[in-house]
Parts: C-alpha cells; sequence; structure tokens
C-alpha cells in the first residue's frame, strides 16, 4: 500500500503491533532488533526522504535497526544474522497490522546514512526498512500478486 488516510492509528492496535514485533523469532533469542516509532510531527526531515506523499499521510512510520553486535552469528561461515533477525520481526509487524485492517508498506529505498543522521541513530546500527502504518482509503482487498509458479520455488528431494 503506497497511499494513507490522515485517520491516526489506536494506541492499544499500535501496541500490539510493536508487541508482535517485540516476541518475534530470533537466532539464539538475541532479538537485535530495534524499532523507532514516530507520528506525524515528530517526522522532521524523514518524511522529505520517502518517496510519495501518500506515504507521508501515513499515521505511523517504524524505522527498524538491527544491531550486529547484538546478534547471533553462524560459526560455519561467519554470516551475521541481525538483519535477518529484524527483518523476521519486520515482517510478523506486518501480518499484525494487516490483522488490525491497517495498510502497510515496507520502505527499503531511503538513504540510510541520511535516516540515521535525521535520527541520531549509531553508525554501528543497520537500518533494515522503515515500515508505514495507517488506515487505507478503502477496506483492504487481498489480490494476488504476480508471482513465479510453484514449481520454481520448491524443491523436492535435493535441487
Amino acid at each position: 500500500m503506497r497511499d494513507f488516510t490522515e485517520r491516526s492509528i489506536e494506541e492499544e492496535k499500535l501496541d500490539r503491533i510493536l508487541e508482535t514485533g517485540r516476541r518475534a523469532q530470533s537466532a539464539a533469542n538475541r532479538q537485535p532488533w530495534h524499532f523507532i516509532v514516530l507520528r506525524k510531527g515528530e517526522r522532521e526531515g524523514l518524511d522529505e526522504l520517502l518517496h510519495g506523499d501518500g506515504f507521508r499521510r501515513a499515521s505511523v512510520l517504524i524505522v527498524t535497526c538491527a544491531d550486529p553486535e547484538e546478534a547471533w552469528i553462524r560459526n560455519y561461515d561467519g554470516k551475521n544474522y541481525a538483519d535477518v533477525d529484524a527483518a523476521i520481526a519486520l515482517t510478523e509487524m506486518i501480518a499484525a497490522a494487516t490483522a488490525e485492517d491497517l495498510g502497510t508498506c515496507w520502505v527499503a529505498s531511503v538513504d540510510p546514512v541520511k535516516a540515521k543522521q535525521i535520527l541520531g541513530i549509531s553508525d554501528r546500527m543497520e537500518l533494515v526498512g522503515i515500515l508505514v502504518l495507517g488506515y487505507p482509503f478503502e477496506p483492504l482487498r487481498y489480490e494476488e500478486k504476480d508471482r513465479k509458479e510453484m514449481s520454481q520455488v520448491v524443491h523436492w528431494g535435493r535441487w
């Protein structure tokens, strides 16, 4: 969803969404995520980084960051799971918001250096995405997007 009404999100709905993110699964239960919640009037400078007026109308932005120093690291190859864990939490918050009849959009197309400067986020943090939340103009419709065929993504036995 890329366009929202100006209606504010109720506190109890936002609390349930954030609680879902807080309780999300993470590798070795490290929970390396941090969520910066911004309502209208708290987003000076950040709105200009978002593409489109529809995002600017949204009631809430949740800037999702990952701290690589807090994350689990896979021994075999040194893969740091900070971004994966934050993405899991962000995705679960999208599902929670949808259950609350809210529209969402995961925005990754933003200058992370500028966004971190505007919000005072530490250099060690990775900005994973911005979750835009708000009420849609019309009730949510679940239309199937163009997706790859099952045979292109599911491999039985060996690949």
